[in-house]
């Protein structure tokens, strides 16, 4: 029978944590002090039962703890209202085991909901950890335990975060993600899953879909245990839940494991190692031996608590961040002597602020590079890059299979591109793939963050090799607007565009996805010689829709509005009769235009500018000379407007002009209204 046991299982960091710290406060304990677990410490029977046979006692709510005891908080945490219970009584101990990433939560929500913001929370309804959370502030708090659940949960865009309980599962907080992707920004998510966790399920995942048999160790009561349980049972059809080795037992004697099969184990973070050893040793082809030997002898879980592999060179174990320095940050791996990593495999990781990294005994994962004896006893160096290589490989690797994007951080431009980093790999992303546009100063991208799309993950001849696009996603997300647009426009509806090209013959504005033409008439009022007059690249402008065709993909786009149509309102602005005051600003043998407002001009017929016949406008008039005139005549279809000097303050020659202006006029043939307008055109 050949075994798989994932790597991951058992004991999480804060579980180990408290339950070292209960057999501690149990082997120090004085007979006559008080132990107490508020609340079940882990969902273990057996090492409760062994906790209880110590002299713990379980008290499920701090009102009921008694003075001059000793408390232990599991890592699951309290309520706020609990722990200023304790610290109400007197001469109380508190032992506060609460998971740093439990504590994290608290202070997500702690502070969103004191901004005034509303949470949901993704977990189990009623389990102690969510119990905890929801007490920093009930009536903000809405829990849901699926992504179905957002349909009956009230949603406000700007006062709305996101979180999740440490063990929930990873593929139903995607979901709600995806679900909640239009709705809240993403900095309003907060993804609080604990990395033991995801961890945990990705690798029964993977675990349960090479074998034949999917061992899940656990309580029913564990909300981590019940997830592994639902991530196996969906990639392999025998995946059973078992408590411990007797339960394997009775499963090989029903027929239910056979000795041909593969068998995959994983365990719950409550599950203590000494449970996971007894059902491995349990399918052991020396079965029936071991098994007689381990009914004689009773489990001491206190050692198997600590029971770690040796140390030894090469070999990856986690621990504790205790301290750091300007040379070392210092890690607890449960060795008489701490582990150090040089600071500098910390520059540009995000994922550690050392100082909180230090008070919550944030969990590291590590390789021991070397171990030496010295007088000062011994020193054990570590590599926190060497596992995050392999880490950030394999997430990578996952990115190029399930095409989702990560974001890396630009270092260096080379000749055709640049050079991001994604914990510490290198991703290469040629000049063309960085935008949709052409990229003139590469060196000016470094320090960037760009999100890219893995489009090559080559592993050849043992060098990785990792390609990347930005274009491509920008690409999807116009796809993706583009089919946004074509389904809801409609003409007259009003968008908020970017000017993306400016031909002779108009401007390209972008729609959101789409371009869309602003041809020169409906640029502006004026005559258009060129758009750049007008408009530059990049320029962000409210544009409308005239028209459009689905089939050709072509949309007309107006600029110009029509209140800024110098005869908008003409007949009320100035109506006909109205008295004007305007500025000569050009004469013709016709008659002379008068601009009465920007942009507006009025025609005076050269009949209308004296009581004398005029040879031409000029003999009286100059451009930029003031005059007074009566409104006669608006033709706003056709953007006319008639006005009359002589009605008002008639223009005439000086009397030594006088006669030769007369007899020119006798030559000429009388002027009508028709020859105006033909004139005009």
């Amino acid at each position: 029978m050949k075994v798989i046991r994932a790597r991951s299982a058992g004991f999480c960091f804060g579980v180990k944590n408290a339950v070292n710290t209960a057999y501690k406060m149990a082997d120090e304990r004085d007979p006559s002090e008080r132990l107490i677990m508020l609340g079940e410490l882990t969902h273990n029977d057996k090492v409760t039962k062994d906790l209880l046979q110590k002299g713990f006692e379980i008290i499920n709510d701090a009102k009921d703890v008694p003075d001059g005891c000793k408390v232990i908080i599991r890592a699951h945490g309290v309520t706020p209202e609990q722990k200023s219970i304790l610290n109400s009584k007197e001469n109380v101990t508190v032992y506060d085991c609460t998971c740093p990433f439990v504590e994290k939560i608290h202070k997500i929500v702690k502070d969103q909901t004191g901004e005034g913001n509303s949470i949901i929370l993704t977990g189990t309804e009623g389990h102690p950890e969510v119990e905890g959370i929801r007490g920093e502030c009930p009536d903000k708090v809405t829990v849901i335990s699926n992504p179905e659940d957002l349909e009956k949960t009230d949603i406000d865009p700007e006062k709305t975060v996101v979180i999740s309980q440490t063990t929930y599962s990873m593929d139903s907080f995607a979901k709600v993600c995806a679900k909640l992707e239009k709705k809240i920004a993403k900095e309003k998510i907060f993804d609080t899953i604990c990395n033991t966790t995801i961890s945990r399920q990705r690798e029964t995942m993977s675990i349960s879909e090479q074998v034949d048999v999917m061992l899940v160790i656990g309580s029913s009561h564990s909300s981590n245990t019940m997830k592994l349980y639902e991530v196996a049972e969906g990639r392999c059809c025998r995946t059973f839940l078992v408590g411990d080795a007797e339960d394997v037992r009775r499963l090989i004697g029903e027929g239910k494991i056979n000795k041909d099969d593969t068998v995959g184990v994983t365990a719950g973070a409550s599950t203590p190692e000494a449970i996971i050893l007894e059902v491995v040793q349990a399918m052991d082809e020396n079965e029936k031996e071991i098994l007689a030997d381990q009914e004689q002898t009773d489990i001491n879980f206190a050692e198997y608590v600590d029971n770690i592999p040796q140390l030894r060179r090469n070999s990856v174990v986690k621990g504790a961040i205790t301290k750091y320095d300007q040379d070392y940050v210092y890690v607890d791996i449960n060795d008489k002597s701490e582990g150090k990593i040089p600071l500098r495999e910390f520059d540009g990781d995000t994922d550690y602020n050392l100082d909180e990294a230090v008070a919550n005994k944030q969990e590291v994962t590590v390789i021991i590079k070397s171990i030496k004896n010295t007088d000062q006893g011994k020193e054990i160096v570590l590599s926190k890059s060497a596992v995050d290589f392999e880490k950030h490989k394999q997430a990578l690797q996952e990115a190029y299979e399930s095409k989702t994007p990560v974001t890396a951080v630009i270092t260096s431009a080379v000749k055709d591109g640049v050079i991001a980093k994604y914990g510490g790999i290198d991703i290469y992303i040629h000049k063309t793939q960085i935008k949709m546009g052409e990229v003139k100063d590469l060196n000016a991208l470094k320090g960037e963050k760009i999100e890219v799309l893995i489009t090559k993950f080559d592993t050849e001849k043992n060098r990785l090799r990792v390609s990347g696009s930005h274009r491509q996603i920008l690409i999807q997300e116009r796809k993706a607007k583009e089919e946004e647009v074509w389904a809801n426009i409609e003409e007259g509806k009003h968008y908020k565009g970017i000017v993306r090209s400016l031909p002779a013959f108009g401007a390209f504005v972008d729609i959101g996805g789409v371009d869309g033409l602003v041809h020169n008439s409906e640029i502006s009022w004026k005559r258009v010689s060129k758009p750049s007059d007008f408009f530059t690249i990049g320029q962000e402008i409210d544009v409308y829709v005239k028209s459009f065709d689905r089939d050709t993909k072509k949309i007309s786009l107006g600029y110009k509005k029509e209140e800024d149509d110098p005869f908008y309102n003409i007949e009320e602005r100035i109506p006909v009769g109205a008295i004007v005051k305007g500025t000569v600003v050009r004469i013709s043998d016709f008659g002379a235009f008068v601009q009465l407002e920007p942009d507006l001009d009025a025609l005076c017929h050269v009949s209308q500018i004296s009581n004398v016949r005029l040879k031409s406008p000029s003999d009286v008039l100059t451009v930029g000379q003031e005059v007074t005139a009566k409104v006669t005549k608006i033709q706003a279809a056709d953007r006319k407007i008639s006005i009359s000097i002589k009605e008002v303050e008639p223009i005439d020659p000086q009397e030594d002009d006088l006669y030769a202006v007369t007899d020119a006029a006798d030559e000429q043939p009388a002027s009508s209204e028709e020859n105006t307008d033909s004139a005009e055109e």
